[in-house]
């Protein structure tokens, strides 16, 4: 579809909902109960998109990974203390602000990262079952694209 194509309402609607519902399933607690039990640590999906946030951009201030998130540093800090203390992040001190910290993910983190994206490929690999391998192809780029437009940052490319 060339760029400012009119999209049939129909067409936008129902992707739409699709997207909706497998967001709603990725982040169940059934589906997180299975992505922990397959790689090892027991996170809810926040912590994990926390944890993403900190690999995908280095290291940052708590404030402005409490400003990404829309929250309020008082209500992040808890959760970053919960992957800080699962060894998942580290907290260093500012050197040009003693009130501030800097939050970088570990080897252990990265390690944790990949195994959540594992769990996360094998609960894929069943839910595509029977789909043709152009089709999935297709489908990555598009959501690929969904997301660079939606993303209010440059995103980081896709390894493989």
């Amino acid at each position: 579809m060339a760029d400012g194509a009119i999209l049939d309402d129909g067409v936008l609607d129902d992707l739409e909902r699709s997207l909706a519902t497998v967001l709603r399933l990725l982040a169940d607690r059934a589906t997180a109960s299975d992505v922990a039990q397959r790689c090892g640590y027991d996170l809810p999906p926040a912590s994990w998109a926390l944890l993403e946030y900190v690999d995908t951009y280095g290291a940052l201030r708590v404030s402005d990974i409490a400003a990404c998130h829309r929250v309020d540093v008082s209500s992040i800090t808890p959760r970053l203390k919960r992957i800080e203390n699962a060894g998942l992040v580290r907290r260093e001190r500012v050197p040009s602000d003693a009130r501030a910290y800097l939050i970088s993910i570990t080897a252990e983190g990265a390690r944790a990262l990949r195994s959540v994206h594992a769990a996360r490929r094998e609960i894929l690999r069943h839910a595509l079952d029977g789909i043709d391998q152009e089709q999935l192809s297709d489908a990555a780029r598009v959501l690929h694209r969904i997301a660079e437009h939606l993303s209010p940052e440059p995103l980081r490319p896709v390894s493989r």
